[in-house]
């Protein structure tokens, strides 16, 4: 069936002639749109369609909204692909170039999968794909969906829709219209406020992803090393994984050592720097630690291109959970972290020494060609880099807090990486609960220019039986040594997942009022908004099922406010990541709680959840799209892009890449538009390295009801 259907989707049919009246209309009129009329059992005008690896049927039944007739689609096997119903080429529909059309539906589902497909005619007849629509949600009872065309492109004469799943379940759909767009495309359902999730189960063949990073051909290196896992540990099983989101597949690289809870920034060319991982899991006899973790004095670089790891030179001392700060120049600044060497007393101790790698000479600097601040950092201290060059530490780490020499609390402030002086801000920057801010997320909020960074959530694990706390907080760097905290927004409240994870044993309960989440995870999204999902309120067990979006562009932190999104169907807790891709959605993996597998091992959900952030929706999903880019950006410069549709706004986005809550690196920065007319756009580079480190980039641009392109890679130097 699939080499039939797929010869006549993408072969060479020709519409039959049509009359000069016919080609002046703006579309054709869709023919069966309810499958009311049948033709050998199945309706007039519509075919079956199997691509991919996919099996399943589709059948005309009696179950039409209306007590007619409808289509049921039923998939029983899916590994990729689409089983849909889709019009037969003779009942295409005639459009014209550079017009858009809306389509409307009513279906009902048991998948989160539906998906809605576009073909297009170019000109000599030949079919082709031509765009697919974020999934529909699943639903008991019909309801209507509607989505809106791009921009029908030059030298297309008609397209045709397919609606069907991309995984195992079953739909029904009925009564379709097309018109051309007049006004603004209409969204139904709770995906037009709140987005949509979609959940990819692999079962025993996902990874244990500690660390995510996107790399600049849309995969997304996961790396896992021996995952929490002191048996993978001894027997050397070490594991990173490519993942494809687009073929939804995995590729297995070799991994030469462990680099569980590693430090990993994307270097200028798009290689993927892994600073140091773990040299040896902490023993416990007895209920006393007879040896400390200690971290590796190893580093390596991932190459997306060949997927392999190459050796670099070794750091100067081990760093087990390092931070791993890009500067203006390319190079990247690395500190804290357990050392090599255990304290006298067999204890874990946390390295003093401050690693920079020199870009232009590709190794790690000898110890003394770095300026040693000497400062005990504890682990993933999160320094961002300011306007100014220097590096802000905003006050959040894990597994405890740094230092002074002489034990007291270290609070807020700027290091300057050259010469490794620090200036702490007065009265801890103002920052609240200060102790409370373990694995809380910190993040440079969009746009860059505007140099404000916001703390969110986070918990004292040191006092016990406390929750994580809800505060946000936010401080302007533009202010320098003046700068201080604000209040910002409380996280909002969700409900506890308070069985675990693993199927079977999901027991949601109402968060209480004074919980908030650690393990928390915060993305920049294309629109300037900052998206928070994952996370628990007080141990790995106690999943904060719960996901918000902020606006705060233009805001005052006291007039800030989340937004609640839809939740993450899976649980998220302990060593959860999650990241923007280059279509605009969100892809979050990992868990780690505090139970036992199957085998006795630590427990890890190798789910992966891709998020529908609700701006895919607006317009009736379409969006504008970016049709040519200059190919290498400078700082100062004005490059010159082309569009499909009007737009307003323009913005690179850093490429994540994020372990345990923390991404230093992540940013959006703003370029200014200028329309030149014919679809033909100016933009205004930022001329501060430091405001955008050199690399690659995904630049968005939006329209004016904030919808976002599908991203463009640019490289900036």
């Amino acid at each position: 069936m699939s080499a039939v259907l797929g010869a006549s989707l993408l072969g060479t049919t020709v519409l039959p002639d049509l009359s000069a009246r016919e080609l002046s209309e703006p579309v054709s009129r869709l023919r069966n749109p309810g499958f009311e009329k049948l033709t050998g059992g199945f309706p007039a005008c519509w075919t079956r369609l199997s691509n991919g690896r996919s099996r399943g049927a589709v059948r005309s039944v009696s179950e039409g909204r209306r007590g007619g007739r409808a289509v049921e689609v039923r998939t029983t096997g899916h590994v990729r692909g689409l089983v849909a119903v889709v019009q037969k080429p003779d009942c295409a529909i005639k459009v014209r170039p550079g017009g858009r059309y809306d389509l409307e539906l009513s279906y009902k589902s048991t998948s989160g999968k539906a998906s809605v497909a576009l073909f297009r005619q170019k000109a000599g007849g030949r079919w082709a794909r031509w765009h697919t629509f974020p999934f529909l949600p699943g639903s008991k009872k019909y309801r209507k969906a509607s989505v809106r065309t791009p921009a029908v492109p030059e030298g297309t004469t008609a397209i045709r829709f397919a609606v069907g799943l991309r995984g195992k379940g079953t739909l029904v759909t009925d009564d379709h219209e097309i018109r051309p767009v007049r006004g603004r495309a209409r969204c139904s359902g709770p995906e037009c406020t709140r987005g949509h999730w979609t959940v990819r189960d692999f079962g025993r063949g996902g990874v244990r992803a500690v660390h995510s990073v996107l790399l600049h051909n849309g995969k997304v290196l996961l790396i896992a090393g021996s995952g929490n896992s002191v048996k993978r540990f001894k027997r050397g099983r070490f594991v990173t994984k490519v993942y494809d989101p687009k073929r939804n597949r995995f590729t297995n690289v070799p991994t030469p050592y462990d680099m569980f809870c590693a430090g990993h920034v994307q270097l200028p060319d798009g290689r993927v720097l892994v600073v140091s991982g773990t040299a040896a899991y902490a023993k416990n006899e007895e209920g006393r630690t007879t040896t400390g973790w200690t971290g590796s004095k190893k580093s390596y670089v991932f190459d997306p291109g060949t997927e392999r790891y190459t050796k670099v030179d070794d750091l100067n001392d081990g760093h087990w959970y390092p931070s791993a700060t890009a500067l203006g120049n390319g190079d990247v600044y690395s500190v804290g972290g357990y050392s090599a060497t255990l304290a006298d007393d067999g204890a874990n101790k946390v390295s003093t020494v401050a690693e920079r790698f020199s870009w232009r000479e590709g190794r790690w600097l000898d110890r003394d060609e770095v300026a040693q601040p000497g400062i005990n950092w504890s682990t993933y201290p999160s320094l961002i880099l300011a306007g100014n060059g220097r590096l802000f530490y905003t006050g959040t780490s894990v597994f405890g807090h740094p230092v002074n020499a002489d034990g007291s609390f270290r609070g807020p402030g700027f290091l300057d990486p050259d010469t490794g002086g620090w200036r702490a801000l007065g009265g801890g920057g103002g920052l609240r609960s200060p102790k409370a801010r373990d694995m809380s997320a910190s993040v440079l909020l969009p746009p860059a220019q505007d140099q404000r960074v916001m703390v969110a959530g986070g918990k004292n694990f040191s006092a016990t039986g406390k929750y994580a706390i809800r505060q946000t907080d936010i401080i302007d760097l533009k202010k320098g040594m003046d700068a201080r905290y604000q209040a910002g927004p409380n996280l909002p409240r969700g409900r506890v997942n308070m069985g675990g994870v693993e199927a079977g044993r999901q027991k949601f309960v109402p968060q209480p009022a004074k919980a908030g989440k650690t393990y928390v995870s915060a993305v920049i999204l294309p629109d300037g908004t900052v998206f928070e999902t994952g996370g628990s309120q007080r141990v790995r067990l106690e999943h904060v099922h719960e996901a918000s979006i902020l606006d705060p562009r233009g805001r005052k932190p006291s007039r800030m406010k989340w937004k609640r999104v839809a939740a993450d169907p899976v649980s998220r807790t302990y060593h959860n990541t999650a990241l923007l891709l280059p279509d605009g959605r969100v892809l979050a993996v990992g868990s780690n709680p505090g139970n036992a597998g199957p085998d006795g091992d630590s427990y890890f959900d190798t789910r992966i959840s891709l998020y529908n952030p609700p701006y895919l929706y607006k317009d009736g999903g379409a969006r504008p799209r970016i049709t040519s880019v200059p190919k290498g950006w400078s700082y100062g410069s004005r490059p010159v892009i082309t569009t499909d549709a009007a737009i307003t706004g323009a913005a690179l986005v850093r490429p994540a890449a994020v372990t345990h809550s923390s991404d230093p690196n992540q940013r959006l920065v703003r370029l200014p538009v200028s329309p030149l007319g014919g679809g033909r756009y100016r933009l205004a580079m930022d001329r501060r390295p430091a405001m955008a480190p050199p690399g690659w980039y995904m630049l968005f641009v939006t329209t004016k009801g904030g919808v976002p392109s599908p991203a463009r890679w640019v490289h900036v130097s």
